[in-house]
């Protein structure tokens, strides 16, 4: 099967699980926010930031070490497997006794609990690793997808029960625990590990060059995805954390629908290709290509439909959050391009770029939130820091990575996108006139039209600069259909 028919195959499955839950997603979180309080979202947010970096430790960059290395024995990975598991349970006992000190830096005693009971799920993520490196490695995104859609319905319905019988924040934290365990349960009947005592270190020095470095990112992009909503909650209420939360949770999800549906697949596939450093240039040139043709539409109909989203979802009582969900929006676009680099880094078996190109953007976006906090004092601020930082820290990442590890033309790279900020400029200003112009009371119908005119001149203008035809796309699409 050829590289492009392994990505295929391995984005349907994992589409169909992201696009079959989206429905479902948006469902429940429509619930959930008309049930639990603004400063309940606001507490699980810290929570919840603070257990992704006891993750990170967890991990150490052994799931994706485990799909890079194609021949590592039975004994090698059950060693790792252990590995990972001690770690998991220092970490989470770490969680459990430090929680009253959390509870205090935050000035929210609610904290306590909380932090406890995640600490079983950061347990059970530390068992999920290996397995789940290992199903991934096999490409078996069926599974993967099926599992992922299964528990995101069934720990839907039982929080939405939560919310409604009044648990409050509490019912926030039953997905997370559960589908931990329920994802732990499948990976281990697929791929069952031996417990041994004794470790076998030849696997840990197998492949630390390659986890380490990948350990050291995933350190520091923490930093960079989480420092603002940290600030924010020392800084700020935790009222006005959860109004950030939510606007930053609902711009990401076209993120976690797009790219994070293709990042996946794009390592185990790609790796295939980690000695042929130019052909992995011109795949990342068609994959960027190909995004943003879908993220600036997407990001442009947000920023001029986000009233109208906001309060559809969840309600006039998060008003607040539609400044900061425009703001956010700006950014998705350049969220959803960078987003696969990572998986690119790796299929070039280049963690230690990954790590350097980290560490440049990481400084960058630090020094923009503390500037944010410290000189404007605004959540407003905050969301702008983010866009500002994550320009540059675009065009730094793919010029190291098409100088350094590719040895690919950087401009070639740049003038794949002109058309895209082309078309995006005239679909703004088109829009702007006519939205400004024409007012609708249903907002219902507002949204839709909005969504409409966005989509519509996005298309069209995209026919006559060349960049695709939507019919024949579609005609394509169809006769292949067909064919099956």
């Amino acid at each position: 099967m050829s590289v492009k028919s392994e990505i295929t195959k391995g984005v349907f499955w994992i589409a169909l699980a992201k696009y079959s839950g989206i429905f479902i997603s948006l469902g429940i979180t429509a619930i959930l926010a008309r049930n639990i309080s603004p400063e309940a979202f606001g507490t699980m947010a810290v929570a919840t930031v603070l257990m992704a970096f006891l993750d990170i430790f967890t991990d150490m960059g052994i799931g994706p070490a485990i799909i890079q290395f194609k021949d590592l024995t039975r004994k090698q990975i059950n060693s790792l497997f252990i590995l990972g598991c001690s770690i998991g349970l220092l970490l989470s006992i770490s969680l459990y006794l430090s929680a009253p000190l959390i509870s205090i830096f935050y000035d929210d005693l609610v904290l306590v609990s909380i932090c406890r009971l995640l600490s079983i799920c950061l347990f059970f993520n530390a068992l999920n690793i290996v397995p789940n490196g290992l199903m991934l490695k096999a490409k078996r995104f069926k599974t993967v997808a099926l599992r992922t859609l299964f528990f995101q319905v069934l720990c839907g319905i039982l929080a939405i029960f939560a919310a409604i019988k009044g648990f409050g924040i509490y019912a926030l934290v039953i997905t997370p625990i559960l589908s931990s365990i329920g994802v732990f349960l499948v990976n281990f009947y697929n791929y069952p590990q031996k417990l041994i005592l004794k470790i076998d270190f030849s696997s840990i020095k197998k492949v630390w060059s390659f986890s380490s470095y990948q350990f050291l990112f995933s350190i520091i992009n923490y930093f960079s995805r989480n420092l603002d909503k940290l600030i924010i909650g020392k800084y700020f209420s935790m009222s006005q954390l959860g109004y950030y939360d939510k606007a930053y949770r609902l711009m990401q999800m076209p993120l976690q629908n797009i790219t994070f549906v293709i990042s996946p697949v794009l390592h185990p596939i790609l790796s295939s290709l980690q000695n042929n450093k130019h052909e992995l240039g011109e795949k990342n040139i068609k994959l960027i290509t190909i995004l943003s043709q879908i993220s600036f539409p997407v990001g442009i109909a947000m920023y001029f439909s986000a009233p109208e989203i906001i309060t559809i979802i969840f309600g006039k009582n998060w008003e607040q959050s539609i400044p900061i969900f425009q703001i956010l929006a700006i950014s998705l676009p350049l969220q959803i391009l960078l987003s696969t680099s990572g998986s690119m880094f790796q299929a070039a078996g280049k963690t230690n770029h990954l790590f350097f190109s980290g560490l440049t953007n990481t400084l960058t976006t630090i020094i923009g939130f503390f500037v944010a906090a410290i000189k404007f004092k605004t959540i407003e601020a905050i969301a702008f820091a983010w866009d500002i930082t994550l320009l540059l820290n675009f065009l730094t990442t793919y010029l190291f990575m098409n100088k350094l590890t590719f040895s690919f033309s950087f401009i070639k790279f740049i003038k794949s996108l002109i058309p895209q900020f082309i078309n995006s400029f005239i679909t703004i200003a088109i829009s702007i006139i006519i939205i400004n112009n024409i007012d609708i009371d249903n907002i219902i119908l507002r949204l839709l039209f909005k969504l409409t005119i966005v989509a519509l001149f996005s298309v069209i203008i995209a026919y006559f600069l060349k960049q695709y035809n939507i019919i024949s796309i579609i005609v394509h699409g169809w006769n292949r259909v067909k064919l099956k």
